[in-house]
């Protein structure tokens, strides 16, 4: 196995680890907590699987970046959340429990909505593109619905410990994930300086933008929702693009690096604005 398949897989555990955390602080009725919501729910995925895919569109369209930026960018547009939002404590069934209940109920919603949906977007933007339904629903089943599950057991048979456990599950799962990330960063180096020029950063920021904006303005009165669903809309699974993209087109190098920079993208972005959306919810 090369270097750059053993950090992949150490990146795909870091998210798995995520998952399990949170499934272990997590009630087993937050996961219906969208269904309960109906309203919730409609501008929940009004926000991410129609305005986001819509902008990404348009981004793409009128700044034309290279094809494998474009492609990157429409597949991250479909994705469903990554199990790596702020985790909250999710007893209380607010936040906490709209995050579970979103990344859950997403992630069920991807496996119809991407392989519909890019084939759509593919035939707007002139380009052929095949989606494996399987490949998403083996990347679904792997980084959210099989840890969530363990995460549940988990906590009905450590009882109090389980938060402890979660918490040490969460840090070793970042960890990781920094770790994964930076050394990949360190191997692509040139790849990725190659893949920020013509028009790449420009479309990804505009998309993101639209993420944030749209997910704080459709998330409702309660203002932790309002960023959770902010950084939804804007944060995207990772590993679901990848396996998309490596199932589809093998050798669009340049897409998935351009999935990486999205990432890194989100981090620098996302961060300030959830600060400034915290300052401005407590003034």
């Amino acid at each position: 196995m090369s270097l750059l398949m053993t950090l992949k897989w150490v990146i795909v555990l870091s998210i798995v680890l995520s998952a399990l955390s949170l499934a272990m602080r997590a009630r087993a009725e937050d996961m219906l907590y969208l269904v309960r919501r109906p309203a919730l729910a409609l501008r929940s995925f009004l926000s991410m699987y129609v305005i986001v895919p819509l902008v990404a569109l348009l981004a793409v369209t009128l700044i034309d970046p290279r094809p494998g930026v474009a492609l990157a960018v429409l597949v991250l547009s479909l994705s469903p959340v990554p199990p790596l939002l702020p985790k909250k404590q999710l007893k209380s069934g607010g936040e906490g429990a709209y995050i579970l209940g979103l990344l859950v109920t997403a992630a069920l919603v991807s496996v119809l909505v991407m392989p519909v949906g890019l084939t759509l977007l593919a035939h707007l933007f002139g380009r052929e593109l095949h989606v494996s339904t399987a490949s998403i629903v083996k990347t679904l089943a792997i980084t959210v619905v099989v840890p969530t599950a363990l995460g549940l057991l988990a906590q009905k048979l450590l009882g109090a410990r389980s938060e402890r456990a979660s918490q040490l599950i969460g840090r070793l799962g970042m960890l990781l994930l920094l770790v994964g990330g930076i050394c990949v960063l360190i191997i692509l180096a040139p790849a990725v300086w190659r893949a920020v020029g013509e028009g790449t950063l420009v479309v990804m920021l505009v998309v993101i933008a639209a993420g944030l904006v749209a997910g704080y303005l459709l998330g409702g009165s309660e203002p932790g929702i309002r960023r959770a669903l902010a950084l939804a809309s804007a944060t995207r699974h990772p590993g679901v693009a990848l396996a998309v993209i490596g199932a589809s087109v093998p050798d669009a190098k340049l897409a998935l690096v351009s999935v990486l920079v999205f990432v890194l993208l989100n981090v620098v972005v996302g961060i300030p604005f959830v600060m400034a959306a915290k300052r401005r919810g407590k003034a």
